[in-house]
């Protein structure tokens, strides 16, 4: 009975063996072998060849050149002589020159008002009658003191005083004629001071006379200035000062100046520009701005009928200073906020360089330092990396590349492309 149960327990444990060691022995081996063979006759994946990815951005070349630099302002057009009509003698209105009104043009000469003028005329005959008078008293006086020196020689007379001799009734004929001559004087200025004319040529900016209206002395008539010459006064910084060297102090005639201006303003044929020159500085630092003024003159202004430089019209000034050589003139778009510059180097590879300033205007930069050809990139990108590979598209002038960015300003314009590495 004890074997009976020994075989028992062996058949018991083989079962158990095979059940929890050989079975799953066998499973694995299976599994691997079957992942051995899907392993070692799994398709080969395509071979695709390595690709660097490059970025196409926009270009200037920039140009070593002789560059003159120029000081960009503005300012409000002002005449030099502007004068106010004021009469010095009173009475009504006689005369109006049709030209008198308002944007109405005269020339140097003309007459502009009359003033009745007859009582000033009469003035003048009773002042002229007051001269025959004390020249006839003169006349006899001198008469008196002749005979009176005649008589005293014949008495034999020599000790006389100048009573006697008349001299102080001579001298007081003499004042007399004076007086009645400055009187005299004063009724015909006062006669030709009736009539008004032209100081100069030019325009009437505002009249508040007509015919018949009584004026007095004072009273102003009409303002008319100047269209011979006009102002400008431009502010600059100190730093404009020192690029175009233009002296703080500075003062000099139309004809001698050697800074010459363009202005630029709106006509109705479009943008006009006129030319001028600076005369002087005013030589004071405006204590708001901290700018110094700078006056230039215009001369002519309103030769043109069709695109005149009108007083109070509001220009932009374009400044000739000083001259570099080897500058470049880059647009404002290939300025970084840091100061510097990307430019494509020999295997099209951005490269990072810092500015070198010389003066900036209102749609470009001037530069020195960049090699001759040097390609400047004007796109905005949203890393730029020393290295970076790019693909340059070149711009044709500085306008062309500030219109771009003037129409899309914050527009990204590069653009990723990818080729073999090869």
């Amino acid at each position: 009975m004890n074997n009976h149960f020994e075989q028992t327990r062996q058949i018991n444990r083989r079962g158990q063996f095979i059940k929890w060691v050989l079975t799953p022995l066998i499973l694995v081996s299976f599994f691997y072998a079957v992942y051995y063979w899907l392993e070692m006759n799994k398709p080969e994946p395509e071979q695709r060849p390595n690709r660097v990815k490059k970025i196409r951005v926009f270009t200037y070349t920039a140009e070593n050149q002789k560059i003159q630099l120029k000081g960009h302002s503005q300012g409000q057009v002002l005449p030099v002589n502007m004068v106010e009509l004021k009469p010095q003698v009173s009475g009504p209105v006689v005369y109006v020159s049709p030209n008198l009104v308002n944007g109405g043009q005269f020339k140097k000469g003309e007459l502009l008002i009359e003033i009745e003028p007859s009582d000033y005329e009469l003035a003048v005959i009773q002042k002229q009658a007051r001269v025959a008078q004390a020249s006839q008293q003169l006349a006899q006086t001198e008469a008196e003191a002749e005979a009176a020196v005649l008589e005293l020689k014949s008495l034999g007379r020599t000790s006389v005083t100048k009573l006697a001799l008349r001299e102080p009734q001579l001298k007081q004929a003499k004042a007399n004629l004076k007086s009645a001559e400055a009187e005299l004087a004063i009724a015909k200025l006062s006669l030709q001071r009736t009539r008004i004319y032209a100081p100069f040529d030019g325009r009437v900016e505002k009249e508040t006379v007509s015919e018949y209206q009584y004026v007095n002395r004072g009273n102003n008539l009409a303002s008319i200035f100047s269209t011979e010459l006009m102002e400008v006064r431009l502010p600059l910084s100190i730093e404009q000062l020192s690029q175009i060297q233009l002296p703080a102090g500075y003062y000099q005639s139309y004809e001698k100046s050697p800074f010459t201006v363009k202005l630029y303003g709106q006509t109705i044929e479009g943008q006009t520009s006129w030319p001028a020159k600076i005369v002087r500085t005013e030589a004071v630092v405006d204590n708001k701005t901290r700018s110094l003024f700078a006056v230039a003159q215009v001369k002519n202004p309103y030769q043109s009928n069709t695109a005149p430089l009108l007083s109070g019209s509001f220009v932009a000034a374009e400044i000739s200073g000083r001259w570099i050589d080897a500058g470049s003139e880059l647009p404002k778009t290939a300025l970084r906020n840091n100061g510097e510059l990307w430019i494509v180097g020999k295997k099209n590879e951005l490269e990072i360089v810092p500015a070198n300033i010389v003066q900036r205007t209102p749609d470009s930069i001037i530069v020195t330092g960049l090699k001759n050809k040097t390609r400047v990139i004007t796109s905005a990108l949203a890393m730029a990396t020393n290295g970076l590979k790019v693909i340059p598209i070149e711009q044709k002038s500085t306008l062309e590349v500030s219109q771009k960015a003037v129409k899309k300003p914050m527009e990204n314009t590069s653009e990723e492309v990818e080729e073999d590495a090869s």
